[in-house]
């Protein structure tokens, strides 16, 4: 009775020490006030009434069964679902940086952590368990504390670390005494966190390279954070603010990036899909991935267009090329890079990550000189050919036109009739939809008048139909915004797009300024995939600048050299000098056919006082990591495999031992389970010495088993004690015939060794 009442002490002694050492860090890292150290009288308290209810093996079934009822009882008859649903989203949220949720379920995370931790402490500290379990233990969460930054965290960590050294020196040396052994553990561990430097210059690279570490685990598993998004306000293209497009652009020259690409190309920023009648915004792009992925491979090829078009419609537009940028000035975390992107290299330490909106971006907001390549096609529309490889890929089946079509054809419901009787009369004609977007395309480039001194767009009026009936002037954002809400009314899915336009020299360059912010159209086509169209006449500047674009075999062919037919009779302009603005266009004939109109729907006009929430790009971004809380779990499950196979392991068995018989008959039933894998079971009635001889015909294994059978018949018939050379004898062959065995017979023998209960009935005497 004495010896197991210290071996009961010894166990609570180190299951607690383990406990103090786990409990108050992982709750300061949730938030500092959860970090109270009277917590640790209640986890005493559950330890004390675990050892209590582990005294025998019946009290220990009985506590067992009254604990799990008492669970399921608050789980389903005290709204504890719905307190656990509470503290998974605020779990979440905090994992995402948000810790406005966490003062609401402080009461429930405390007592949840005080009495899982201590529970799982006193599991982790067993005898069967040996000191590993709870080495890793005090690892993740030295490794948690690290992450997060709280390194005055550390010294609770303390603790936990003398437990670890309490078992190992106890699993060596179960005849010492732990209370008397516990006064030198503290001041060893206490004296070596005192010594280590604090801030040392020795240790400077080390801290460097480790803070380096750091942010790289951070940037890959854990990149929750808020982040600034490209707009195009940046470049003073929203003077009214950012919820209301027009009005006229305070447009700066300062450089923005370095551009190296073989022709012109649009490097996209943000992409919008929602018109609400004043500005666009963004609600698919909330889910972030990082780019490199594995996991996320089919879904960056879908939104990259990666396998459109199929291989058999393809041409030599659809080859890639390299484009190369390198930052000339500070910027938001976004990569302004083409739309189809074969291949991407980020240079220094920058980490990519994609949205389902198919925006990238990187964990930081970008500093001049950073670097990106990328591999892409550089097509866009008009070009030579297109129109074919388009037309040829329509009859190959696209699962996912249907989605996008759903989502990039929706329309705000104030949009008037006459908007729409513009664009089926504009759409009518081409007869394929590229046909009908060139059509829109050249229409709008044609027949509006490029400036940038336009009058201030009223706030009452949609944004799309004051520029088509009424002003009917404007640059880069009011022709984009036309062009995708007049192909989304004639049917076609389309998105809008902000970024850069880079037109390089004859040596491939482009300095990319503030003047070249551009915004342009994207369309879907099936089978295709997105293309870019843009609307912006070529004379006024696609980027927005009031000198003629350079000349030259890079220039994207203008939409107005397209053979599309127009279906309105006004003439193309002239193109404008430097120092002058174009001459105003026609005004629009006041009837226009309506053959086959778009219906749209009969609601009011857009009310004057209705607010326009702004865009949040990354809204969804919370959800995406709440797979981080299952982390814990998949350690516990860890924990318990590597627990397992240690428990079970032959020669840690071996070493605690009682006796010699124990320590033969240990090799004895390790030896039966490896000849068990390789197929050779013993018969009902066969002796030993008898399976020996049949075990020794096979030619599977280069040692003889039957010295070993022997040995065994002469124990157990005669009733002798085993000596220490016939438990090496076993241990001996048992190894050579583990190192020998088959690929399927090793994964059967793990496998027993995992799920097999550890018993007299499953590894019992070998007779």
């Amino acid at each position: 009775m004495k010896n197991f009442l210290r071996q009961k002490l010894n166990h609570a002694l180190s299951a607690f020490l383990l406990t103090a050492g786990l409990l108050i860090p992982l709750l300061g890292i949730l938030d500092v006030s959860f970090a109270q150290p009277r917590l640790l009288l209640g986890a005493a308290a559950v330890i004390v009434l675990f050892e209590a209810l582990s005294w025998k093996r019946m009290t220990g079934i009985i506590g067992a069964s009254l604990c799990l009822i008492g669970v399921l009882i608050w789980l389903f008859l005290l709204n504890g679902l719905s307190v656990m649903n509470d503290v998974l989203i605020a779990l979440s949220l905090r994992l995402s940086g948000q810790t406005a949720a966490l003062p609401l379920i402080q009461n429930p995370v405390l007592w949840i952590f005080t009495l899982l931790i201590p529970l799982i402490s006193c599991f982790a500290v067993m005898d069967q368990a040996t000191w590993l379990p709870s080495l890793c233990l005090t690892i993740v969460t030295a490794l948690l504390i690290w992450l997060s930054g709280r390194m005055d965290l550390l010294p609770w960590l303390l603790p936990a670390i003398a437990a670890v050294l309490l078992r190992l020196i106890l699993d060596r040396y179960e005849e010492l005494d732990p209370l008397r052994l516990l006064p030198w553990i503290a001041a060893l561990v206490v004296a070596a966190f005192l010594l280590t430097p604090g801030n040392s210059s020795e240790l400077a690279p080390l801290k460097d390279k480790a803070d380096e570490l750091r942010q790289a685990i951070m940037d890959r598993l854990f990149f929750t954070e808020a982040r600034d998004v490209f707009s195009l306000a940046a470049e003073g293209y929203y003077p009214q603010g950012i919820n209301q497009l027009g009005g006229k652009p305070d447009i700066s020259d300062h450089p923005v990036m370095q551009v190296s690409a073989p022709r012109t190309v649009y490097l996209r920023g943000v992409l919008y899909n929602e018109y609400n009648g004043r500005s666009w915004n963004n609600t698919t792009g909330g889910r972030r991935y990082l780019w490199q992925s594995l996991s996320q491979r089919e879904n960056r090829e879908s939104i990259f267009n990666e396998k459109l078009p199929p291989e058999t419609a393809r041409g030599s537009l659809c080859d890639p090329l390299t484009v190369s940028v390198r930052m000339l000035s500070d910027s938001a975390s976004t990569l302004f890079v083409p739309q189809r992107i074969r291949d991407l290299i980020p240079g220094g330490d920058l980490v990519p990550y994609f949205s389902n909106a198919s925006e990238v971006f990187v964990t930081r907001n970008l500093n001049a000189g950073a670097t990106w390549t990328v591999q892409a096609p550089l097509f866009s529309a008009g070009d030579p050919g297109l129109n074919r490889i388009i037309e040829a890929s329509a009859s190959f089946d696209d699962p996912a036109y249907e989605a996008i079509a759903f989502t990039y054809t929706v329309l705000p419901s104030h949009l008037e009739q006459p908007v729409y009787d513009l664009a089926s009369s504009i759409a009518s004609a081409g007869l394929t939809p590229y046909e009908k977007a060139m059509a829109i395309q050249s229409w709008l480039s044609r027949s509006f008048r490029y400036t940038l001194e336009v009058q201030p767009q009223p706030e009452n009026v949609d944004f799309v139909t004051y520029f088509l009936l009424t002003s009917k002037e404007g640059y880069c954002t009011y022709f984009a915004s036309a062009m995708t809400v007049l192909s989304r009314m004639a049917g076609l899915p389309a998105r809008y797009v902000e970024g850069y336009l880079a037109e390089p020299d004859e040596n491939g360059r482009a300095i990319v300024t503030g003047r070249s912010g551009h915004a342009w159209t994207e369309i879907y086509f099936k089978g295709f995939g997105w293309l870019t169209f843009d609307a912006t006449p070529r004379h006024g500047g696609n980027s927005g600048r009031e000198e003629p674009p350079s000349a030259g075999p890079s220039a994207t062919p203008s939409p107005s050299e397209e053979p599309t037919p127009d279906p309105e009779p006004t003439e193309p302009e002239p193109s404008a000098e430097p120092d002058e603005e174009p001459e105003p266009s026609a005004p629009l004939p006041e009837a226009t056919p309506t053959p086959d109109p778009v219906v749209p729907p009969t609601e009011p006009p857009l009310p004057p006082s209705t607010p326009v929430p702004p865009s949040e790009p990354d809204q969804g971004s919370r959800a995406s990591f709440s797979w981080l809380l299952w982390l814990i779990p998949f350690l516990l499950i860890l924990l318990l495999i590597v627990w397992r196979i240690r428990m079970t392991s032959p020669i840690i068995r071996d070493r605690h031992a009682a006796s010699e018989g124990d320590r033969f008959e240990i090799w004895v039933q390790e030896l039966s389970e490896l000849l068990r894998s390789e197929g050779l079971i013993r018969s009902p009635g066969e002796t030993p010495m008898s399976f020996a001889r049949r075990v020794d015909r096979s030619p599977r294994f280069s040692v003889s088993v039957l010295p070993c059978g022997e040995c065994l018949s002469l124990i157990h018939y005669s009733r002798v004690q085993p000596l220490e050379s016939d438990t090496a004898l076993l241990r001996s062959t048992a190894g050579t015939v583990k190192k020998e065995m088959t690929a399927p017979a090793r994964m059967r023998y793990w496998l027993r060794r995992l799920f097999l209960p550890l018993s007299r009935r499953e590894y019992g005497r070998v007779s």
